[in-house]
C-alpha cells in the first residue's frame, strides 16, 4: 500500500514549490506554485510541463486569489432560523445523512437530486465520488452544467459513435483549411472538451505558412481580427450553413467516397441537402449565396480540411443539430480520423470509449419533467424549477449542489431561485455562500483545486497528444477542512447506502478509515489513489510508479491517427451520418417560416467572455471587476434609433425578465444583434456575520426563456433570445 501514499514535497527555506496543473479548463496549463505553508506565494507557468505551460493565464496565475479569499468557507455550517453556525463535520454528515434518510424513506429515492457545476466537474476525486454516492442512492434525479453548454457533443457522440465522450481533436498543425464556428480561441485558448496546448497560437502560425482559416462568428472579436476570413452569420443558424456546405459537396461530386461507403445513412443526408433550396439556407444564416459557395469550394478542394463548433453553436435552440453537422460535413469530406481533420487519440486505455460504456451505460431514463434524455448522467438544468414545484412521485424534495451556481448559470434564474426555496433540505458544497445558496440548509466548504490531487483517466482521451499528469496538490487543505470526496463517501456510509453500488464496500471503508487513524498514514483510508492505482495497474498503458515520479506529466506515445473506427460502439461498427432523431429536427427546421425580427423584441442577444472569466466560477475573485458585468453591446446604428448614449443606463427586456445595465456602443456587433458577458450577477453572502451580500455584475441568463430550449439536448437559448433595449 506505500505506492499509494503521495510522493514527499520538496522545501527550501520554509518554502515549497510544486508541480502540477491548473484545472479551471481543459488547457491544463503546468504551473509551478510556492507557498509558505499557509498561503500560496507564488504561481508561475511549469516551463518542465511537456504539453502545456505556454497557454499559462491570468486564471491560473491568479488562483491564490480564490484558494486564499477571506469570506472563503472553513467548516460545515448550518442553518438555524435564520443565521449559520458551524459544526463538526462528523456531525454534519450524521446529520445530513439522517435528513436525506428521511426524504428518501417518505417519498422514495428520486426526491433526493443532486446538480454538479464546472468547479465540481474538474475534480476527477470529487466528481468520480459523488457518482459514486449517487449510485449507492439509485436517483435518477441529477443534473450537469453540461446542459447548459456542452451537452450538444455528448449527445451527438453517442448518437453517431455510439459513445457519449468519444470526442475528437481538431488537427490544426496539419489542417490546410479550418472552419471554426462558435468560437473565440484567442480567449478560449482552443480548449474545450478537446485539448490543442498553445492552440490559438497555432492556428496564428499555421495561417502564417499559408492555411486558409474562416471563422464563423455574429461579432467581431479578438480572434475575427487575426483571422482572414470571418463570416458575420445570424445568430443560432449555423446549421443552415452547414446544410448548404454539405449541399454543394454533393452537388460537385467533392465527397469522399470510400468514408462515405463505410458510414450509415449519407444517402438519407444526401436527400435532406438535395431538398432544400441553397437560396433558403443563404436567407436563413443571413449570408449571400457567393460566400457559401466559395468557402464549399474552398474548404472541400483542400488536401486536409477540418470543422467544429464551440459553444455560440452549442448554446441555442439548434445546438444539436449545428453540431451534428459539422461532423457530418468532415465525414463525407474525408476529413474524420485522419491527419489534418479531427481525430481520436485513444487516451491510456486499450478502448476508453468501451471501458467508459461499460461503467456507465447510455441511460434510457427520460425526466418526468418534458421528456428529455439523460444526457452524460443528468437531466436538463432548466427542467429542475418544475422538477422541484410539480408533486407527485419523484418530486424533487432535496438537492445536493456540488461546485455550481446554478441560479446564474441557467436560464430564468427567478425560477429557479423561488423553487429553490420551497426545498426541504438543500446542501451547497462550495467556496462560497453564492446567489444558488441563499436557501441553503447546508453549507459545506470545498476544496482549491491546489489543494488535492486530480488524474484524468478517462478524459485522457480529450488530450491531442498521448499525455498522462498526475496532479499533485500543492497545498494542504486548512486544518479540519475536509475533500468533497470524502463528503461523498462518508455520506453514503453515514446513510447505510452501498457506496459505488458494490456491496460490502461500506465495512472496507470503515475498516481502512480506522486503519489510517490507529497508524496515522491517511492513504491507508479508501481514497481516489485506490481507484487510479487499480485502473493504471490492470487496464492502461502506464505504469504507476512512473505516473508518480514524473510531477510535470509526460508523453507516453506520439500523436498518430487512424484509432477511431476501431473503437466505435456503433451495434454496426459503422459511424451513423443520419441519427432519426437529428433528421427529423432538421426537417422541422426546414419547414419553418424564414426567421423574421420580434417587433416587440427585435434585437438578439448572443454571449461573450473573456480570459479572466470561467462562467460563474471566478467571478468573486476575477480583476477589474468593475470594468466588466453590466454592460450592454449595442451598434451605434441601433444605439442612435433608439436614443442611447454610451455608457447610458439601459432597460432590457425579454419576454421572460427585465434588467438593467450600461450601454457600450461598438461596431464589434452588427445592427440587430446586442451581446452581454456571461457568467455575472451573483452575489457573495457571508454566512458568518449575515452582512449585505456583495453584488458583482448582473445576471443576463434572467433574460433567457428556460421553456425554450433545443428539444434533442434541453440547452438553454443563451445566443440568440430576442431583446429590446430602451434608455433607462
Amino acid at each position: 500500500m506505500d505506492d499509494l501514499a503521495p510522493a514527499a514535497l520538496k522545501t527550501d527555506a520554509g518554502l515549497t514549490t510544486v508541480k502540477t496543473a491548473c484545472r479551471i479548463c481543459l488547457c491544463f496549463c503546468g504551473l509551478d506554485v510556492t507557498h509558505d505553508g499557509e498561503k500560496i506565494v507564488r504561481i508561475r507557468p511549469d516551463k518542465d510541463n511537456p504539453n502545456n505551460w505556454r497557454d499559462f493565464c491570468i486564471k491560473g496565475g491568479s488562483a491564490d486569489r480564490l484558494r486564499d479569499h477571506a469570506q472563503r468557507l472553513t467548516a460545515p455550517m448550518k442553518r438555524v432560523g435564520d443565521r449559520y453556525v458551524e459544526v463538526p463535520y462528523e456531525q454534519a454528515v450524521q446529520e445530513i445523512a439522517a435528513q436525506l434518510n428521511g426524504i428518501r424513506a417518505r417519498h422514495g429515492k428520486n426526491a433526493i437530486a443532486t446538480y454538479i457545476g464546472n468547479p465540481g466537474m474538474s475534480s476527477t476525486e470529487g466528481g468520480a465520488f459523488m457518482a459514486g454516492f449517487i449510485k449507492a442512492l439509485g436517483s435518477t434525479s441529477n443534473y450537469t452544467v453540461g446542459s447548459v453548454d456542452q451537452n450538444s457533443f455528448n449527445l451527438v457522440a453517442e448518437e453517431m459513435y455510439g459513445c457519449e465522450m468519444a470526442l475528437l481533436n481538431p488537427d490544426v498543425d496539419h489542417a490546410q483549411c479550418m472552419l471554426m464556428l462558435g468560437m473565440n480561441p484567442a480567449v478560449s485558448y482552443v480548449g474545450w472538451m478537446y485539448q490543442v496546448p498553445d492552440g490559438w497560437n497555432r492556428i496564428l502560425q499555421a495561417q502564417e505558412r499559408g492555411a486558409d482559416v474562416i471563422i464563423v462568428d455574429p461579432r467581431i472579436t479578438a480572434s475575427t481580427k487575426k483571422l482572414k476570413t470571418h463570416l458575420k452569420i445570424r445568430p443560432g443558424e449555423d446549421w443552415a450553413l452547414l446544410l448548404a456546405l454539405i449541399k454543394l459537396v454533393f452537388e460537385n461530386g467533392w465527397e469522399h467516397q470510400e468514408d462515405c461507403a463505410q458510414a450509415s445513412g449519407v444517402d438519407t443526408l444526401r436527400a435532406l441537402a438535395q431538398a432544400a433550396s441553397l437560396d433558403d439556407l443563404a436567407q436563413r444564416c443571413g449570408l449571400p449565396v457567393a460566400q457559401i459557395q466559395d468557402v464549399a469550394r474552398r474548404f472541400a478542394t483542400a488536401q486536409t480540411a477540418v470543422c467544429w463548433a464551440n459553444t455560440g453553436v452549442s448554446q441555442n435552440r439548434n445546438g444539436t443539430i449545428g453540431e451534428w453537422l459539422t461532423h457530418a460535413l468532415n465525414l463525407i469530406t474525408g476529413r474524420t480520423d485522419r491527419k489534418g481533420g479531427r481525430f481520436y487519440q485513444p487516451g491510456i486505455f486499450k478502448n476508453t470509449m468501451k471501458l467508459l460504456n461499460t461503467m456507465s451505460p447510455p441511460s434510457k431514463v427520460r425526466s418526468r419533467v418534458g421528456g428529455y434524455r439523460m444526457i452524460a448522467g443528468g437531466f436538463p438544468l432548466a427542467t429542475l424549477p418544475e422538477e422541484i414545484t410539480t408533486s407527485g412521485d419523484g418530486q424533487v424534495r432535496a438537492l445536493i449542489i456540488n461546485a455550481g451556481n446554478p441560479v446564474v448559470a441557467g436560464p430564468d434564474g427567478a425560477r429557479l431561485d423561488a423553487a429553490l426555496a420551497q426545498l426541504d433540505c438543500l446542501i451547497a458544497i462550495d467556496f462560497f455562500q453564492r446567489e444558488s445558496h441563499r436557501h441553503a440548509h447546508w453549507l459545506i466548504p470545498g476544496t482549491h483545486f491546489l489543494e488535492r490531487e486530480d488524474f484524468f483517466t478517462i478524459l485522457g482521451s480529450l488530450n491531442e497528444r498521448p499525455y498522462a499528469q498526475l496532479m499533485q496538490a500543492a497545498i494542504p487543505p486548512r486544518a479540519g477542512m475536509h475533500h468533497e470526496w470524502e463528503f461523498f463517501r462518508d455520506l453514503a456510509v453515514a446513510m447505510g447506502i452501498p457506496f459505488m453500488g458494490i456491496k460490502g464496500l461500506n465495512p472496507v471503508i470503515r475498516a481502512s478509515r480506522w486503519l489510517a487513524r490507529v497508524t496515522g498514514k491517511p492513504h491507508l483510508a479508501f481514497n481516489p489513489r485506490w481507484i487510479w492505482a487499480l485502473l493504471v495497474k490492470t487496464a492502461s498503458r502506464l505504469k504507476w510508479k512512473e505516473l508518480n515520479e514524473k510531477r510535470s506529466g509526460y508523453f507516453y506515445d506520439e500523436k498518430s491517427y487512424g484509432h477511431f473506427r476501431a473503437a466505435l460502439q456503433t451495434p454496426d461498427r459503422r459511424i451513423r451520418v443520419a441519427p432519426p432523431e437529428f433528421v427529423a429536427v432538421l426537417r422541422s427546421r426546414l419547414a419553418e417560416p424564414l426567421p423574421r425580427p420580434d417587433a416587440d423584441y427585435p434585437l438578439q442577444l448572443v454571449n461573450q467572455r473573456h480570459l479572466s472569466m470561467m462562467n460563474s466560477w471566478l467571478v468573486e475573485t476575477v480583476k477589474r471587476m468593475e470594468a466588466r458585468g453590466d454592460l450592454i453591446e449595442i451598434n451605434p446604428a441601433d444605439a442612435a434609433a433608439l436614443g442611447i448614449a454610451d455608457q447610458a443606463p439601459v432597460q432590457v427586456a425579454s419576454r421572460t425578465g427585465t434588467l438593467t445595465a450600461r450601454a457600450r456602443l461598438t461596431q464589434d456587433v452588427p445592427p440587430g444583434i446586442v451581446s452581454m458577458d456571461h457568467g455575472w450577477g451573483s452575489r457573495l453572502f457571508d454566512p458568518k456575520t449575515g452582512t449585505a451580500p456583495q453584488v458583482q455584475g448582473i445576471n443576463r441568463n434572467q433574460l433567457v426563456a428556460a421553456d425554450t430550449l433545443d428539444e434533442l439536448s434541453g440547452t438553454p437559448n443563451l445566443n440568440g433570445t430576442a431583446v429590446n433595449v430602451r434608455a433607462a
